[in-house]
């Protein structure tokens, strides 16, 4: 492939939703191509599913920094950035606590915390903020009952993990010691589920450290990664408006929201997204993706939610339908080794989401014009940052 000599600056355009048009043209044509990212570095971008598939299981894209042979000290979960054998022996050990059972257990939890919010929103009146009223309390509350963190930690544990995902504040020293804290505080947590075990995944976890092998560090990693994964959830805001700017499909989701949550949610992670970045990763070793001849230390971004428009995997790839049957999965939650481990507890908010605001709010509306919500840009995971609506 001949590039041009000056590498465009990515993203294009600033995000509000929609997916680059000509993006979304060159997944069948052109599917690996070279960008400069925000902070300066060049960057293979990958949009074909099968490229994004390679670029998430492959252990030759590597999401070590190039050089390093262990995960990294500084910001962020070691867990998520752990590759190889490494990995592989935490995440089986991690996984144990992650079965379709004991994630059963948990929707009564969550189905009264989605309550609790929307009679909160409803009592204050109209218009209210969806995001603020739902979406962006809805997973802290939901991950600290899932780890077991005491209500009055609730409020220290946002003020720890609101810088993580900022991209003003990556790599500071107050989102480092906010890191070291947090680990320090989930350490005294495990002491105590390990004396007083409970039925969160803290005390799950302890109790099985003999046989899974797991030392503290690695709980306490673990406990990271489900929090810095699952404290922003912003797919319901997205999946709302996606479903007011298709109102044929939001009469359906209305008409049966019992029956069509589930299929919609994963609709709304397919066709929808609330970023434009993803994860960078590095070469570990030369490679050749979609054509394209790559060196080892070139950094490489794959975003799934162009995979998951790829035609070639699913039928009509750009209409929004709750009702699609899917021919492939989609890769909003990854693939591979690097699974979301928690993608049925953050799908399970979207869905309970859903069919709760359907079926007490059957009015929902936007209260301004869709092209007129804000979206965030000072975070990786951006979203919706107001969505008033009425009902």
């Amino acid at each position: 492939m001949t590039l041009a000599s000056e590498v465009r600056q990515y993203p294009f355009e600033p995000f509000t939703g929609e997916l680059s048009q000509e993006l979304l043209g060159m997944i069948e044509t052109n599917s690996v191509s070279q960008v400069r990212l925000p902070d300066g570095r060049k960057c293979w971008l990958v949009l074909g599913y099968e490229d994004c598939c390679t670029v998430l299981a492959d252990p030759r894209f590597s999401r070590l920094t190039s050089g390093d042979t262990a995960a990294p000290t500084g910001d962020g979960p070691r867990s998520l950035v752990m590759d190889g054998p490494a990995h592989a022996c935490v995440r089986r050990g991690a996984s144990r606590a992650f079965t379709a059972r004991r994630m059963d257990t948990y929707r009564p939890r969550v189905q009264r915390r989605v309550d609790e919010l929307i009679d909160a929103m409803m009592s204050g009146g109209r218009p209210g903020d969806l995001v603020s009223g739902l979406v962006a309390p809805l997973p802290l509350l939901v991950v600290c009952d899932v780890l077991g963190v005491p209500a009055s930690d609730r409020e220290q544990f946002y003020d720890w993990v609101a810088g993580v995902n900022s991209i003003l504040a990556y790599g500071s020293a107050p989102a480092a010691e906010a890191q070291r804290e947090l680990r320090v505080y989930l350490g005294e947590q495990l002491v105590a589920k390990r004396s007083a075990p409970a039925e969160d995944l803290l005390s799950v976890w302890a109790g099985e450290q003999q046989s899974s092998g797991l030392t503290d560090e690695e709980v306490v990693e673990l406990g990271m990664g489900v929090l810095l994964g699952g404290i922003e959830i912003n797919s319901t805001s997205t999946g709302m408006r996606a479903l007011f700017l298709h109102p044929e499909q939001l009469d359906k989701l209305r008409a049966a929201p019992e029956e069509k949550a589930a299929s919609a949610t994963d609709e709304i992670l397919r066709y929808t997204t609330v970023s434009a970045m993803f994860r960078v990763v590095v070469l570990a070793a030369d490679a050749e993706l979609g054509g394209v001849a790559m060196r080892a230390g070139d950094c490489v971004m794959a975003l799934p939610w162009f995979g998951n428009r790829d035609p070639r995997f699913f039928p009509n790839p750009n209409v929004f339908d709750i009702e699609r049957v899917p021919t492939s999965p989609h890769l909003t939650f990854g693939f591979g080794p690097h699974f979301c481990l928690g993608a049925a507890l953050g799908k399970m908010q979207i869905e309970l989401s859903l069919a709760t605001l359907m079926r007490r709010m059957p009015k929902l509306a936007p209260a301004v014009p869709l092209d007129e919500l804000p979206w965030r840009h000072d975070r990786i995971n951006g979203g919706i940052s107001a969505f008033p609506v009425t009902w």
